[in-house]
């Protein structure tokens, strides 16, 4: 069985690359390491959808995985979904593609600069049906989210993208990873653990070391799950 394990930076999956045997790894790279009969590359693309969809389509267009994992910590826009929580992210939207018009924010569906329901988009969304209890995470919880180049952390911005799109979590990278898995036909599964809560900008209440610690073991676990396929 062959995986692709992606994340944005190397100290979100620090622990699991230790996990598994894999002391060294870099950004903007890919490594391959053996555990069990699996063979995972791991696949450090740096922060941001423009990144993240560069190094995605440059391996799967060289590549074929039985799963694509991807790895990070996210924020929560819902007080239910706590800090230190781990989700199964299910549906992505690019949240701020697109223009302003009078106060207002227009995505590229409505300026009709994308068809909504073209493939990979389902009405609009990247929504990813991977059977979740085939692959170990029919524990996690699934929610939506939106992928953004600028995370939020002003109230106003924040009330105003809860309006328009009711997200329970968001990322810098995870359209692009969906993205390219769809049109590929990757079996895909995007893991995040909460971090912080998005509300006003204060770094002094995010827990990452916690979100990091949390999202390693679920993702040991995850590939140990596969060992049994």
């Amino acid at each position: 069985m062959k995986l692709l394990v992606v994340a944005a930076t190397v100290p979100e999956i620090k622990p699991l690359l230790l996990s598994l045997g894999h002391r060294e790894a870099k950004e903007f790279n890919m490594k391959t390491v053996h555990y069990h009969h699996l063979n995972i590359d791991i696949l450090i693309t740096g922060v941001g959808l423009m990144h993240t969809a560069y190094f995605m389509g440059k391996v799967l267009a060289n590549n074929t995985y039985n799963l694509a994992l991807q790895l990070g910590i996210a924020g929560s826009f819902r007080r239910d979904i706590a800090i230190g929580m781990t989700v199964n992210v299910v549906e992505e939207v690019v949240a701020d593609l697109g223009a302003e018009d009078k106060g207002n924010f227009l995505d590229a569906m409505e300026l009709h600069l994308l068809p909504p329901d073209q493939f990979p988009y389902q009405a609009g969304k990247l929504l990813n049906k991977t059977p979740d209890s085939a692959y170990g995470t029919s524990e996690l919880k699934k929610v939506k989210g939106i992928s953004v180049n600028k995370v939020h952390g002003y109230q106003h911005s924040i009330d105003k993208i809860i309006q328009k799109y009711d997200p329970d979590i968001e990322s810098m990278e995870g359209a692009a990873f969906f993205h390219a898995c769809l049109i590929e036909r990757v079996p895909c599964l995007q893991i995040r653990t909460i971090s912080n809560y998005v509300e006003d900008r204060n770094k002094d209440r995010w827990k990452i070391p916690l979100a990091i610690e949390n999202l390693n073991k679920i993702a040991l676990k995850i590939i140990r799950h596969n060992t049994k396929r």
